[in-house]
């Protein structure tokens, strides 16, 4: 009748005095300055029934591959299963009643295909939820105005092969992922998602399928922006899509990469900004590049993306090499001497 909270998802709480907490979610209370906080939420029991009319979850004993928020339920995903929890209760996993089903009931609900269905993603698209396995794509959904146990239903949309070690995004009206299933890595993008018939599913990246590398894994994207950045960990290199699209036509798409100063270790989009982590030298240092120019503006930003590294040097003198066409600048004081 109760989840083994150790073996449960954690929780992490900002705090009044502006640091973080991680919590099992147990019921405890902790203090600030000798002032007593909100208790930490707990598990709900199981109030009614028994095994039979009021079964335990069936992501018990089972891995989580991931955990989501839909139609105010909080999701899991664990093998072919996705469980939600009751309506705005997010750590009730159990039913209200052993006699009926009701709407604000939990939705325990399994994928099935002639392929393996184990899930491992999801992105909630206006007719539902799409979920992604390793070979398949589906969708949650209802024919209903409610969304509840007797009416929630999965339906197949495609067979596209889905790099799991990433996460399907969503580039504002359609959605991209990333398949890897041959010697290259490839990008695709979803539209026309709707809750009867199959989407069209464009292969973006094929003009450059020779220059993808396989088994990406870091993925981050601007929908303000137009722009995705592709990039597999601990190497130099960061691919680029720049797309434009006016109303219904794609106006541009264009691909590009960079190559950094340093192994990739994570990378993310911000408003206009891209954060990159490079190690060298085992020491890891965070890159900041300004996506987008203030076009008043007839200065260099210090920030500003450059293909060549561009950077202002207040400190240190510079020396001209007439040989090498090169101006080398002494390197800041803080900067390891074997970095570049």
């Amino acid at each position: 009748i109760r989840l083994k909270r150790s073996k449960m998802p954690v929780l992490l709480i900002r705090t009044a005095d502006g640091n973080f907490r991680l919590s099992e979610l147990d019921g405890s209370t902790y203090s600030i300055g000798g002032v007593t906080q909100p208790a930490v939420p707990q598990w709900d029991d199981a109030l009614v029934g028994d095994d039979v009319t009021n079964p335990e979850p069936s992501f018990i004993g089972k891995t989580i591959s991931k955990m989501l928020f839909f139609r105010n339920r909080f999701a899991i995903l664990a093998d072919e299963n996705i469980v939600m929890s009751r309506p705005g209760d997010f750590t009730n996993f159990f039913a209200k009643s052993a006699i009926t089903l009701i709407a604000s009931d939990p939705i325990d609900i399994a994928a099935s295909s002639e392929y393996p269905a184990v899930l491992f993603d999801g992105i909630q698209v206006n007719t539902g939820l799409l979920l992604f396995s390793k070979n398949q794509q589906f969708m949650l959904t209802t024919d209903s105005d409610v969304f509840s146990p007797t009416t929630a239903k999965i339906n197949s949309l495609s067979t596209y092969n889905f790099n799991f070690a990433t996460n399907p995004i969503s580039l504002g009206t359609t959605i991209g992922f990333l398949d890897n299933a041959g010697k290259f890595s490839r990008f695709f993008e979803m539209t026309q998602v709707q809750r009867e018939g199959e989407p069209e599913v464009i292969e973006q990246s094929a003009v450059v399928a020779r220059l993808f590398e396989k088994d990406l894994k870091l993925i981050s994207n601007s929908r303000e922006n137009s722009v995705i950045f592709f990039s597999e960990e601990g190497t130099s290199t960061l691919y680029g899509y720049k797309y434009f699209d006016n109303i219904r036509e794609r106006k541009l798409a264009a691909w590009f990469r960079w190559t950094l100063t340093g192994t990739i270790q994570y990378h993310c989009m911000q408003d206009d900004n891209l954060y990159v982590v490079v190690r060298n030298n085992s020491k890891d240092q965070l890159l900041k590049y300004a996506i987008k120019m203030d076009s008043n503006t007839l200065a260099i930003a210090e920030n500003r993306v450059h293909l060549d590294h561009l950077m202002s040097v207040t400190t240190g003198s510079s020396t001209y090499n007439a040989t090498t066409k090169k101006t080398t600048f002494s390197k800041p004081t803080g900067i390891e001497s074997t970095n570049q």
